[in-house]
């Protein structure tokens, strides 16, 4: 198996078989029938849907209650307290409860075996037209900075006001899907780092005393799971594997997903053509080749619900016209497809499929969502035309229908993990526009800037983390960092912006030194973080395994300002940017028990004296 089954759709992995018949008994609570009926209609539009696609008539009852307990639970706390938040507008007219916002759910991500806090415990949706106006206007919700390192995919960032525990709504970027979870935990910056905002118990109703947080804010949650939890002596109940891989396969796995590419897409081609599992390669798919969808035929358009079970249905249909396949080789074939100013990648599987290097915006031009001219929330702006490990393999798979057809595919990592991008399945043999990359300029930062950046960044957070002087540290802050507050959990209406001294400053790196963990080097008391936004772009230096360096332009460098002030974004009026591009290094605390604590990111810029920082922030969630 090439990747564990991170989020997948639990509709997947249960049994589609004659139990869906008549609804299954549970002794221990959490029924259907326990449900509210919106909740109920929530469950049956998601059967519904998905019956639709696979041509199956399935019972929603009988399928909710056969769900493992950690993804009833996630469904019940998400949804519950979707319910019972209510809307208002800036003038205080009522619009409805946070779970009219949803259209459909998608999927439901419960307890995921060694994955990160923020890709457990979640409901993945498909919006109704217009929620995200809602949300930008709702005095309820903030829309705060945009998640470049955390909910990989969902850069738009909502949260809900009024303290803990909170909703977080991360949103798409075609404005039309989104990741919603309950906050359990403060995600004050400094909190965050080391409370355990980013474990999977943060949104995990059924750990600690969040049942009973969760009830002081929306009353009227059952928590019925306990009874259940206390048969096994306040362990967590089984849970059905969420990655079906055997022990002795997990080295294995790991050494593939953090492979090289074509070890990756080899992998992908054998799970899915001989050992006949596509249902365990949906979470290759990233968020951004589900508008893709519509490249496989029948009547999905870029815009279709339920993306993922769609393209699981084609996978199987192909099982299905293939037939049991001994040999990769029987079936797929490279095809040549040179794509402009890319660099062909050797490898020991040239037989199968093609591979090449291509520039960011090569790869930007053959994204669906942008050859799809899909409407979208907030654009993707074209990136610089320089190489940044994206891959384009080529492959005809044998197709009974269509034998001329084949198939370009885009590959990038997605944190540490390689995800299939982009999907342009060719019906007859051509070659790419000659005219697609017409007007491309590279705006790189300069190796020596960045190199230079380094080194000085290294010897800051020595000082700070290793040698715990954070006086010394704060002479690399410039005055003007002053007003970023570290405690700030929100902006509400009507606050005056805090007095810029150096008192927030020096609370601030004070703290953080006592939580770093003592270490020879700086790679083992900080470790560097994963990084998904567009306007985004990792830098290589020589002390990558301690922070990321990345260059940062467009919103994300305005949102960086300690002036900025999310407020301003509810006009959904077009910003004006700031020029050029800017620096940010990320990185996060080590932590001994193992769990993953926020994020710090470090603006800097040139002074009089060098490489210093004007701005900071801790990246919660």
């Amino acid at each position: 198996m090439l990747l564990p089954a991170v989020s997948l759709l639990l509709l997947v992995l249960a049994p589609l078989g004659n139990a869906f018949a008549q609804p299954a008994a549970s002794g221990f609570g959490g029924t259907f029938r326990q449900l509210r009926p919106q909740q109920q209609e929530l469950m049956r539009r998601w059967v519904n849907e998905y019956g639709t696609i696979f041509k199956r008539q399935l019972n929603a009852e009988a399928l909710y209650n056969q769900l493992p307990m950690s993804a009833r639970t996630t469904f019940q706390a998400v949804t519950h307290a979707l319910l019972n938040s209510k809307l208002t507008s800036e003038d205080g007219k009522p619009m409805g409860t946070a779970l009219d916002l949803i259209d459909l759910v998608e999927r439901i991500s419960g307890q995921v075996p060694h994955a990160r806090g923020d890709r457990q415990f979640r409901i993945y949706v498909y919006l109704k037209p217009g929620a995200l106006n809602k949300l930008h206007t709702a005095r309820e919700f903030e829309r705060g900075h945009d998640n470049a390192v955390y909910h990989i995919g969902y850069p738009i960032n909502f949260r809900q006001q009024g303290g803990v525990p909170s909703i977080q709504i991360s949103v798409a970027r075609t404005g039309k899907r989104a990741d919603i979870d309950v906050d359990y935990r403060s995600s004050s910056p400094v909190k965050a780092l080391v409370s355990g905002h980013l474990t999977s118990a943060n949104s995990d109703v059924r750990a600690g005393n969040n049942a009973l947080v969760h009830n002081r804010r929306w009353a009227g949650l059952s928590d019925w799971w306990r009874e259940l939890m206390a048969v096994f002596i306040e362990k967590p109940a089984p849970e059905e594997p969420a990655d079906g891989i055997t022990p002795g396969a997990e080295a294995e796995r790991k050494r593939i997903a953090q492979g090289p590419i074509y070890e990756a897409i080899h992998a992908y081609l054998n799970d899915w053509l001989i050992k006949r599992r596509p249902e365990e390669l949906l979470p290759l798919f990233s968020i951004k080749a589900y508008p893709c969808v519509a490249e496989l035929g029948g009547d999905a358009r870029p815009d279709s619900r339920l993306a993922l079970v769609r393209i699981l249905e084609q996978m199987k249909s192909r099982n299905r016209a293939l037939g049991v396949v001994n040999r990769l080789e029987d079936v797929v074939s490279a095809v040549s497809y040179r794509l402009p100013d890319s660099a062909p990648v050797s490898h020991p599987y040239v037989r199968l499929f093609s591979l090449q290097e291509v520039p960011e915006d090569v790869a930007w031009a053959i994204d669906c969502r942008v050859r799809y001219k899909l409407q979208l929330a907030e654009p993707i702006p074209r990136p610089p035309h320089k190489f940044n490990k994206t891959f384009v393999a080529s492959m005809r798979i044998k197709d009974p229908k269509e034998p001329q057809s084949f198939v370009v595919q885009a590959w990038a990592r997605e944190g540490s993990e390689w995800r299939l991008t982009s999907i342009d399945v060719k019906r007859k043999t051509m070659s790419p526009s000659a005219n697609l990359l017409a007007g491309a300029v590279s705006s790189q930062v300069p190796d020596a800037d960045s190199e230079g950046l380094s080194e000085e960044a290294g010897k800051l957070l020595e000082r700070w983390l290793m040698k715990k002087q954070p006086a010394e540290a704060a002479k690399y802050f410039l005055p003007e960092s002053f007003a970023c507050n570290a405690y700030a959990e929100s902006h509400p209406a009507g606050r005056e912006p805090t007095t810029a001294d150096s008192k927030h400053l020096m609370v601030f790196l004070d703290e953080v030194a006592k939580d770093a963990v003592p270490a020879q080097r700086l790679d083992g008391v900080i470790a560097s973080v994963e990084a998904e936004h567009h306007e985004l772009k990792p830098l290589p230096h020589s002390r990558s395994a301690a922070f990321l360096l990345s260059e940062i332009g467009g919103d994300l460098l305005r949102m960086g300002d300690c002036g900025f002030d999310p407020r301003t974004l509810r006009s959904r009026q077009p910003a004006k940017q700031p020029e050029g591009k800017g620096l940010a290094t990320s990185f996060r605390l080590i932590q001994v028990q193992g769990e993953e604590g926020g994020a710090i990111t470090l603006y800097w810029k040139r002074s009089s004296e060098g490489w210093r920082v004007y701005s900071y922030a801790v990246i919660a969630d």
